[in-house]
């Protein structure tokens, strides 16, 4: 059962992708003035491989919502999921250790299923939605990436991170056409910084193999866009996604395990 929940939702992100093959790709983590996605009766945001599989089933149907809930908690809050709606799989660790009198945590994936507030009659109203970006950064963001204690420098046309000077390199934000694009390469890169020894130490060469780098750089993608969304930001292309498009989906469609992993 579990691995059928990890096919379904790396088939749904595959799908997603092959458009890019296409010529008609937008990534559903490349967001303009949504947030991360949300659950409407809780209040908490969805983490980790739901927030893509949210992200992925609000772009294919054209959802501009960013709150989700099951069938049981649409009804709590008074409203009704419309008839011949499809849900979208979101998944959930149970640890059966605890029905087991196991000391020894083990996990198993369960799937959900979520309807989004545009599914939906009675819904409660929306708050007020971001407004319009201007070529202006807010000040959250700068102080986020002070206090990680990153080391930026700017010069050149390219955006990278230096694991032998351990520091971030960035264009300077005019060679940018737009705020948001410099930030959502900034975090792109400090993702990539995250990763070095003495922080997450993420060597991804065990698990992968001649795949790494490919996986590491999508690591760097949902990270980036993880970040916007939570900093209120737009999440915009960085400069290298279409040129790792086809290693994406052959690490997807080898290992239907690995979008859960990165």
């Amino acid at each position: 059962m579990a691995q059928d929940i990890h096919q379904a939702v790396t088939d749904s992100i595959i799908r997603t992708l092959e458009a890019g093959e296409q010529g008609s790709w937008q990534c559903p983590w490349h967001r303009r003035g949504g947030g991360l996605p949300v659950n409407a009766l809780t209040g908490r945001h969805y983490r980790g491989i739901n927030t893509l599989s949210l992200w992925v089933g609000a772009q294919a149907a054209g959802y501009a919502d960013d709150r989700w809930a099951t069938y049981r908690q649409w009804a709590e809050l008074g409203a009704q999921v419309r008839k011949g709606e499809r849900s979208t799989l979101v998944v959930f660790w149970k640890d059966l250790s605890r029905d087991e009198e196991d000391d020894k945590p083990r996990f198993v994936a369960r799937a959900s299923y979520a309807f989004n507030a545009a599914q939906v009659e009675g819904a409660p109203e929306a708050g007020e939605p971001l407004p319009p970006s201007e070529w202006a950064i807010p000040d959250v963001f700068a102080g986020f990436v002070e206090r990680t204690g990153a080391r930026v420098t700017h010069g050149g046309d390219a955006a990278f991170y230096m694991p032998s000077e351990d520091r971030i390199v960035l264009p300077p934000r005019d060679r940018f056409p737009t705020a948001h694009g410099y930030a959502s390469t900034a975090l792109h890169e400090l993702t990539h910084w995250t990763g070095a020894k003495g922080r997450l130490d993420r060597d991804l060469t065990g698990r992968f193999r001649s795949q790494a780098y490919a996986a590491e750089e999508l690591v760097a993608e949902l990270g980036a866009a993880f970040l916007a969304a939570e900093l209120g930001l737009e999440a915009e292309p960085h400069p290298t996604h279409a040129r790792y498009l086809a290693s994406w989906l052959k690490l997807l469609r080898s290992d239907p395990k690995a979008i859960f992993t990165v």
